[in-house]
């Protein structure tokens, strides 16, 4: 069974340069390769979207916080 996964995948990923017009460029290189600059891909989006979800997170925290201190501020509560 897993033999038939991986002649699947590896004919997945002869056939999609063929399929898809944004892998043409990759219809000369080898199976290797292709599976290596997609990886690579991924990992790239994956690092961008983690990293921006932690940005978000962060700037909501610090506007939080901006929020709650204001709030003690006029409560008459000091840091």
């Amino acid at each position: 069974m897993l033999v038939n996964l991986i002649n699947i995948t590896y004919c997945a990923m002869k056939l999609l340069p063929y399929q898809d017009k944004v892998f043409s460029e990759y219809r000369a290189e080898s199976v290797q390769e292709f599976r290596f600059a997609i990886s690579r891909q991924i990992q790239e989006r994956v690092f961008c979207a983690t990293f921006a979800k932690n940005i978000e997170t962060h700037i909501k925290s610090n506007a939080i916080m901006n929020a709650l201190k204001q709030l003690m501020q006029k409560q008459g509560f000091h840091l």
